[in-house]
């Protein structure tokens, strides 16, 4: 089932990273839950933004840039560092399916 913009569900706030390791070429890649969001896709999208905006990476250690873009729903930071460029990418998800029950929300 899909749910249009105005629908009130639960959504996953996810960040997908593309650490460089071993070498040029060498890619590793994660997917990692950030949380999770109960309302309409855009009140999710904004939820997103904020935590991309205080997001500090493990990686680099040391930091010399971050810049972060948005094209559409999704969010990129790619982060300069003294050997390299790191980036990550966040994006929301509609939640489907869980093994283990939500909580229903306060109020």
């Amino acid at each position: 089932m899909t749910t249009g913009d105005g629908a009130i569900t639960w959504w996953g706030l996810l960040m997908e990273d593309y650490l460089q390791i071993m070498g040029p070429g060498a890619r590793n890649h994660a997917v990692t839950p950030l949380g999770h969001f109960r309302g309409t896709r855009e009140e999710a999208l904004e939820a997103l933004r904020e935590r991309v905006l205080r997001y500090q990476p493990r990686h680099p250690s040391s930091p010399l840039r971050t810049l972060v873009y948005r094209d559409g729903d999704v969010f990129l930071m790619v982060v300069e560092g003294m050997t390299g460029h790191f980036c990550y990418r966040f994006r929301i998800a509609e939640l489907l399916w869980d093994s283990a029950p939500r909580p229903e929300p306060a109020g």
